[in-house]
């Protein structure tokens, strides 16, 4: 892959890392803000699950965005030995900069799934409550 290449995939990378952030540490906020009108609207277990699926979907955002910055130091380490010459290091530290992006790029679908459910359980809990007040 060709290093600007590298580079646009990186900053989209970044953008979606920062997203997943916004929007889950915002849901986190903003339903404790509103926490009596979403309580009275979904009821107590559907705010209590919203809740906790934003609060995890944050964790494992910011759990992407450090195994991020350990995947680029990595991949750095990795590139300095390959100018040196030293094929098992470099092998080594390729391997390692491998694992952080496998599980950076894991964790970030982790991440979307659990906003996708909060906010989707929280909508049925809607729908379902204001049904069977009818």
């Amino acid at each position: 892959m060709s290093q600007s290449d590298r580079d646009v995939l990186f900053a989209n990378e970044t953008f979606v890392i920062g997203m997943l952030q916004a929007v889950s540490g915002g849901a986190v906020v903003a339903a404790l803000a509103q926490s009596d009108t979403l309580m009275k609207l979904a009821g107590d277990s559907a705010f209590l699950v919203f809740l906790s699926t934003m609060a995890l979907a944050l964790v494992f955002a910011v759990l992407a965005a450090y195994w991020k910055h350990q995947y680029k130091l990595w991949d750095v380490k990795a590139q300095a030995s390959a100018v040196r010459n030293v094929q098992e290091e470099t092998q080594e530290r390729s391997a390692k900069a491998n694992r952080y992006l496998k599980g950076m790029r894991i964790v970030v679908v982790v991440s979307l799934v659990s906003i996708a459910l909060g906010v989707g359980e929280l909508v049925v809990s809607f729908w379902f409550r204001a049904l069977c007040a009818s």
